[in-house]
């Protein structure tokens, strides 16, 4: 077997991952921006409604599959840092089998609910039929990518991101096209969304399993190699990622199914959007991030504590400037923006939108304490208490929605409460333990340095917004672009450190035959 030392990963290769991975989510943010604005535009909201429903209700799905999935790419990067081939090939001999008899019996029930979600939830006559069918697609594709990834975990056991993404990138490409074309060639209408997806997904999980088995020949499956004790070993680390997966669900998604029961489609619509931005812009920042998984996880195993607590740092400061970047303006001009893209009937979306926004000043600077739990084997002091926070967000939106009836808002306001709370109280102290930092350090090093240049940007874009108020997308766009100008002039003059300085020194310079020179 190669040399399994680069497993801790270059700053440039982890940079070039990273870049990679923010273009394929642009792309797919893009697409769905447009999407959406189209078939808000065409579609009444109870239509529109119909497809938040869905997915949200799909999004429960890979928690039956967490459970035994949710430690395979941590025990296969640790076992082929160790060089240890064959213990790569028997975690995915011991976990496949499970994973297709327990597929048999999910599928049948998934059909079996899709039947029955009008009895349920609250779907619009006309739009019966199309619901069970959306759901059905959505329900095969996932079944279909959960029981084959163990076969798709080369791209980061070696890491592979830039092809990964590469990948990703066509999926969205083609499920663009196919999203487009049929909108408007069929017309209007939710589960072409749908179809275009499943198609997309089914074909990169096909390109996918034939790569990773070139790309890490350590896969596949053979039946003596079958390990109930390691089966039992994963099982256990994935009951915690399935508390995880579970306080995910009910973090963002269960707000929908509950505007469904106690709301409006107008709530649920509004809702969905603000969600999208913020699950957006939050996934993107965590694909970014994701290079660092493997290399952290080594970083452990080889016991090199100052460089992991360096590198999670890092990450959360990182993690502020790319998500306040768009989070700053979003709040600065919610109402503009809304009146603009969803038009004049939504007039609580824009306080949903600031409500989110609010929510990764607290979330990013910890970014990486999953990973780091993960990597440690502290899975358990993060999962259950994040379990248990987001269960009692759930429930208060239960109690804004049903017994205040507050609407959109109210669920809103519930999950920003409980973020708020559980990051302050409990999930920074819980990062700082196991980095072996204090918080001085990290205030200095994240929060600091990671919101200094959203401040600084959201005066001016407030300064800008009272003296020109934008009234068109070419204006809101100008001025967005000023103060993003504004925004990395800052963290380029203020907050990189001395390594930081060196490196995009050093970059300017290889772009550059003048600075070279000089």
């Amino acid at each position: 077997m190669a040399d399994h030392k680069h497993v801790v990963v270059s700053k440039r290769l982890v940079a070039i991952n990273s870049a990679s991975s923010v273009m394929a989510r642009i792309v797919n943010f893009v697409v769905l921006l447009w999407v959406y604005q189209y078939l808000l535009r065409h579609l009444p909201a109870e239509e529109f409604a119909v497809l938040p429903l869905v997915t949200s209700l799909m999004v429960f799905g890979p928690l039956f599959f967490s459970f035994f999935v949710g430690g395979i790419a941590r025990y296969m990067v640790d076992a082929y840092a160790r060089g240890d081939g064959e213990e790569v090939r028997r975690i995915s001999s011991s976990l496949f089998p499970v994973l297709v008899g327990f597929a048999s019996i999910l599928m049948p029930a998934l059909v079996l609910f899709a039947m029955n979600i009008e009895k349920v939830f609250n779907v619009a006559p006309h739009m019966v039929e199309q619901t069970r069918l959306m759901f059905i697609l959505l329900a095969a594709g996932f079944v279909f990518h959960m029981v084959t990834m163990p076969f798709t975990t080369a791209y980061v056991v070696r890491q592979r991101f830039v092809e990964r993404n590469l990948l990703e990138v066509a999926r969205d490409v083609v499920r663009a096209i196919l999203t487009v074309t049929a909108l408007l060639y069929f017309g209007p209408a939710v589960i072409w969304v749908v179809v275009a997806t499943v198609t997309a997904e089914f074909i990169t999980d096909l390109v996918k399993i034939r790569r990773s088995f070139t790309i890490l020949p350590e896969l596949g499956v053979k039946r003596h190699l079958f390990s109930f004790s390691l089966t039992k070993e994963l099982l256990g680390f994935g009951l915690w990622t399935t508390l995880g997966q579970l306080g995910t669900v009910l973090y963002t998604h269960a707000a929908t199914l509950i505007l469904n029961l106690y709301g409006t489609a107008v709530d649920v619509t509004a809702y969905h959007v603000g969600a999208t931005f913020f699950r957006q812009i939050e996934s993107t920042v965590k694909i970014a991030a994701m290079p660092l998984q493997p290399a952290v996880t080594a970083m452990n195993a080889l016991n090199d504590r100052e460089r992991l607590a360096r590198t999670v740092f890092r990450g959360g400061r990182y993690a502020l400037w790319a998500s306040m970047i768009i989070a700053v303006p979003l709040v600065v001009y919610a109402d503009i923006f809304v009146e603009l893209y969803m038009g004049p009937n939504y007039d609580r979306a824009p306080l949903i939108i600031i409500l989110f926004m609010i929510n990764f000043v607290f979330t990013q600077p910890s970014l990486m304490l999953a990973t780091t739990a993960m990597a440690t084997k502290r899975v358990r002091e993060f999962f259950l208490p994040a379990f248990l926070f987001q269960f009692a967000g759930f429930m208060l939106m239960v109690v804004f929605a049903e017994v205040l009836s507050f609407g959109a808002v109210g669920v809103t306001l519930a999950l920003t409460i409980v973020t708020v709370l559980s990051q302050v109280l409990y999930f920074w102290g819980l990062f700082l333990r196991l980095t072996g930092k204090g918080f001085p350090e990290f205030a200095r090093s994240t929060l600091l340095r990671g919101l200094g240049p959203a401040l600084v940007a959201a005066a001016f874009w407030l300064l800008i917004r009272q003296l020109s108020p934008p009234a068109t997308w070419s204006g809101l766009i100008l001025q967005g672009a000023l103060g993003s100008l504004v925004y990395l002039s800052v963290i380029l003059g203020l907050c990189l450190d001395e390594g930081e300085k060196a490196e995009f020194k050093s970059l300017l310079a290889k772009r550059s035959p003048a600075l070279r020179k000089s």
